[in-house]
């Protein structure tokens, strides 16, 4: 029976050692997502939007300095939206482009709804106008439509973290030149811009690009996590998410890691099979204890008895 033990116990930990020593030759691809369809290279480009695109410049800061006017009017520095410590969600738009940026700034507000994080509080969403011809008005009137439909109380936190912003040509163009952000204006008063939305550092540096229509809100949170330095981790399972998800650049989309999903699981099953050794060798010196005092109940009645017949 004790070699029975000894050998079930000793199995165990060699099937541990083993997946232990296979967890960093596993499967090493990562689960993404398709790549998006190139565009076909003979086709040609509109001239409205040669040249119009974003040079990243992943890690570059902002300038703090720039001057814009919010929606009271009030003017207000690029840098008094990061004194504390939080990240911030930024776009570049024109409210009264035609269909573009409203489809921006909706599905951002979208993905804001479905967030457990709190505009204001756990990070600010930050617009700015490149039309030099729209006015405070124009930002508060946008605002009020948006923030309206927030599904989180309007605190005064809130009010003051999402705000909409205009400014004179020089800052906008600044800024945009900071962010990488082409655009230009058209003949009929539009504009020709990309379409990206950019998670900032609470150190005002560029942490990350989210491009095209949609902005799902897990990617939003783990784009949030990364750029807050782990200030926004407030659980074990945030940052397990944090570690087994990576951005892929080329789906434009978080990602499933598969060698680090292989890596947390391999841990877990570790700690278990860990935990089944520890509770089998307790186990064994309970019963061995329980045995020895059996023994010498035993032993110590025998005695007894002995005696009485002696006597």
């Amino acid at each position: 029976m004790k070699s029975g033990r000894f050998n079930l116990v000793r199995g165990i930990a060699a099937i541990a050692a083993a997946l232990a020593m296979a967890l960093p030759a596993a499967a090493q691809d990562r689960v993404v997502a398709p790549a998006p369809e190139k565009n076909d290279p003979a086709a040609p480009i509109p001239r409205q939007v040669r040249g119009i695109d974003i040079d990243e410049h992943l890690g570059a800061p902002l300038p703090m300095e720039l001057e814009f006017r919010n929606s009271k009017g009030e003017l207000v520095h690029l840098g008094d939206y990061f004194k504390n410590g939080k990240p911030a969600v930024m776009a570049m738009v024109y409210y009264k482009c035609p269909v573009v940026c409203d489809i921006v700034m909706q599905r951002m507000a979208d993905s804001f709804d479905k967030l457990d994080f709190t505009i204001g509080k756990d990070f600010n969403a930050l617009l700015f106008s490149f039309d030099a011809t729209e006015t405070p008005k124009d930002a508060a009137q946008v605002k009020a439509s948006f923030i309206s439909g927030y599904s989180k109380p309007i605190t005064p936190q809130v009010e003051a973290g999402w705000e909409f912003h205009t400014g004179a040509p020089e800052a906008s163009r600044q800024l945009a030149n900071a962010l990488g952000f082409k655009y230009r204006a058209l003949e009929n008063g539009q504009f020709s811009h990309p379409v990206a939305v950019y998670v900032i550092t609470p150190q005002g540096r560029i942490s990350q690009y989210l491009y095209g229509y949609s902005y799902p809100p897990q990617d939003m949170r783990l784009a949030l996590m990364n750029a807050s330095e782990g200030k926004l981790i407030k659980s074990l399972g945030d940052r397990l998410m944090s570690y087994c998800y990576m951005y892929d650049p080329n789906s434009g989309r978080y990602a499933l890691v598969a060698i680090r999903v292989m890596q947390v699981a391999g841990v877990f099953t570790v700690i278990a099979i860990g935990g089944l050794i520890g509770a089998l060798v307790v186990g064994e010196r309970v019963r061995r204890r329980m045995n020895a005092k059996k023994v010498g109940a035993a032993g110590g009645s025998g005695m007894a008895s002995a005696t009485g017949v002696t006597a």
